[in-house]
């Protein structure tokens, strides 16, 4: 007489402990990986320093996600098509901007990432916040042929 159902519950075990300890194995890569992760980013932001605090808005808690908020006109400054532009399509020179407490800088939504901060680093005010055009102004933009 053959013992197989003994052997198949052995076989069932060992898979089951395989089973659990693959599962703590991956959760502890998760969890170590998330902080290397974090310490990766902030050597990478050590080599070349951009304030991305002042590249992202903070929620404020009566404001829903993805909502606009208005720009005063003064502070808008878009990027499209290698020229700095303000609200009325006019150029403009971005070194002049030192003394403005916020800008919002709109840039092309095509613009990769490594351009939009080249284009930020041009911008000699201190707090600055990047968004991208949205359709309409994109429509204007190529309706005053730039």
């Amino acid at each position: 007489m053959s013992d197989t159902t003994q052997t198949n519950a052995m076989a069932e075990i060992a898979l089951a402990l395989a089973m659990g300890f693959f599962s703590i194995m991956v959760l502890t890569m998760v969890s170590m990986g998330g902080g290397m992760m974090s310490q990766s980013v902030k050597s990478a932001l050590d080599d070349d320093p951009v304030a991305l605090a002042n590249t992202v808005e903070k929620n404020e808690p009566d404001q829903a996600k993805g909502a606009s908020r208005n720009v005063q006109p003064e502070n808008l400054l878009i990027y499209y098509q290698d020229r700095f532009l303000d609200h009325r399509f006019k150029p403009v020179d971005p070194t002049r901007l030192v003394g403005r407490d916020k800008i919002v800088l709109a840039v092309d939504p095509d613009l990769s990432m490594s351009a939009t901060m080249q284009v930020r680093k041009r911008v000699s005010a201190q707090d600055i916040t990047v968004v991208v055009l949205n359709d309409k102004w994109l429509k204007a933009l190529q309706e005053a042929k730039l």
